[in-house]
């Protein structure tokens, strides 16, 4: 049966005393109504379909009168929730909706500080609405319908992830100057626009993926690896990045052209594989960088690798792929390195235009052929009206 959780501070006053310092999990509507005479809950709040069975059924829940949680609100397993208000809330240290698949509006219009916020598989909902987010740590948002995010306002955040949002195509972190984490954005809506604009440093990996635009042209730093996938950009430059602290990974990307133009070190391996479109590692794509102390993957279709600046590589570098490049070629470029394993196919550049002269050919015979079978055609034509008109004189 259907029906909503819907509680006033009135209502609450009228419950009697209520403890606003030990955590609970929900039962029942009374279980709520108990507290919402708090105006800041000091332990968890726990709304759980799975181990509590009295709440199965909810299809809305609305708490008026908590502004701040300084421990958990946690909304789960609820598989009949549609909505949940919570108009007062401005802090919580956690908020954790997860696994509620017919939920699609989550309201908290006051929310602006929140110290841990996971918003997980929750595939219909649409709207999460916030006033701003001015301080945040852990933000998640994965596998949700949601199409647009409230103003995000904060400069700081530990960790950012946000995947699997099909419909969420405009992703604003522009406010955002320093990670203490990671950032992980990755399949979300066609078109994405991804803006770090102000971001300089990041303490965790960074990893973007199927962006059509990309703004990170201030980060300067990563502390871990730093890894591009599966994006539609043709072009991208990473104008200020030049550190990365362990790997550099760029990865089935549609990318004709990159840059790198400051990136002096890499603290661990370079691979560069499957960007179908990247023809060419030039003078300008890493015309800096002067070590790698792990391995070097390179595989495309490379008609050109120059690394101007390269002094060391101390792994084994990796070469494959089909392009005009040969491996003697390659194995000179990289003389930087002390071990090499080459597998080019290399295109050779006669033989290509031989294959565009056969098809010339081809096509031209073809083109003959019709023309000839056409002129032997009327000239069958020709003479068999011949013989008719003959025939006619004669009787």
């Amino acid at each position: 049966m259907k029906y909503a959780l819907a509680i006033s501070a009135l209502a609450a006053l009228a419950a009697g005393a209520t403890s606003c310092t030990k955590t609970i999990n929900v039962s029942s509507q009374s279980d709520l109504q108990s507290i919402s005479s708090c105006s800041t809950f000091k332990a968890d709040i726990v709304i759980d379909g799975v181990e509590e069975e009295g709440v199965a059924g909810l299809t809305a829940i609305s708490v008026d009168g908590i502004e701040e949680i300084t421990g958990s609100l946690v909304i789960q397993n609820l598989y009949n929730l549609e909505t949940v208000t919570f108009p007062s809330l401005t802090t919580a240290g956690s908020l954790k909706v997860l696994n509620n698949t017919k939920v699609y509006k989550l309201d908290f219009p006051a929310l602006t500080s929140i110290d841990d916020l996971q918003i997980i598989n929750d595939p219909s909902l649409q709207e999460f609405n916030y006033k701003n987010i001015s301080s945040i740590g852990n933000f998640q948002i994965i596998n949700t319908h949601i199409a647009t995010l409230s103003p995000f306002v904060a400069t700081k955040a530990t960790n950012i992830e946000i995947a699997s949002n099909n419909q969420l195509s405009q992703l604003d972190f522009s406010s955002v100057q320093q990670m203490a984490g990671y950032i992980n954005i990755a399949n979300n809506g066609r078109n994405a626009n991804i803006s770090f604009a102000q971001l300089t440093a990041v303490g965790g990996n960074a990893s973007f993926a199927d962006a059509y635009a990309l703004d990170i042209g201030k980060l300067s730093t990563v502390a871990d690896d730093f890894s591009l996938y599966t994006n539609k950009l043709d072009n991208l430059t990473v104008a200020s990045l030049s550190q990365a602290k362990k790997s550099i990974t760029l990865s089935d990307n549609d990318f004709e052209a990159i840059s790198f133009p400051k990136l002096t070190t890499i603290g661990s391996s370079l691979n560069i594989a499957n960007n179908t479109n990247l023809n060419s590692i030039s003078d300008t794509t890493f015309p800096k960088l002067t070590t790698i102390p792990g391995s070097m993957i390179l595989e495309g279709s490379f008609d050109n690798i120059t690394f101007p600046s390269l002094k060391s590589v101390d792994g084994l570098v990796s070469l494959s792929g089909k392009g005009r490049l040969t491996c003697k070629e390659a194995t000179k470029e990289l003389s930087a390195a002390d071990k090499i394993d080459c597998s080019l196919e290399t295109i050779d550049e006669e033989s290509s235009n031989s294959g565009e002269e056969e098809n010339s050919k081809s096509h031209n015979s073809s083109d003959n052929s019709t023309t000839s079978g056409a002129s032997q055609t009327a000239a069958i034509a020709t003479l068999f009206g011949g013989a008719l008109a003959l025939l006619a004189a004669c009787v």
